[in-house]
């Protein structure tokens, strides 16, 4: 058992603003606290000196496309989805 406490759960509990009124709840979560503290203690316990760090569970890995330079579009293929256009730039509402 680790050194959780009643005075400890209220602690916790005021810091993540958490009104525990009953007494029975506030020593259910004192055991449900002290079991989570032991089981991060038990994970220190684990041999890791061979396992190299990581920054994801799964070897995963970004597919791109080539970066390759093409010919920019044309001014009328730019505009040509735009809702509203005038003297070859987009026209939008008034925003002030």
């Amino acid at each position: 058992m680790s050194e959780i406490n009643l005075d400890t759960v209220k602690h916790v509990a005021n810091l993540a603003r958490i009104e525990i009124q009953d007494e029975k709840a506030a020593e259910a979560f004192t055991k449900e606290l002290d079991k989570i503290v032991d089981y991060a203690h038990l994970l220190d316990e684990v041999e890791l000196s061979t396992t190299e760090p990581m920054f994801h569970a799964l070897d995963l890995t970004n597919v791109l496309r080539e970066d390759t330079p093409s010919e920019p579009l044309s001014q009328d293929e730019a505009m040509s989805n735009a809702k509203s256009t005038k003297d070859g730039h987009f026209k939008v509402p008034k925003m002030l």
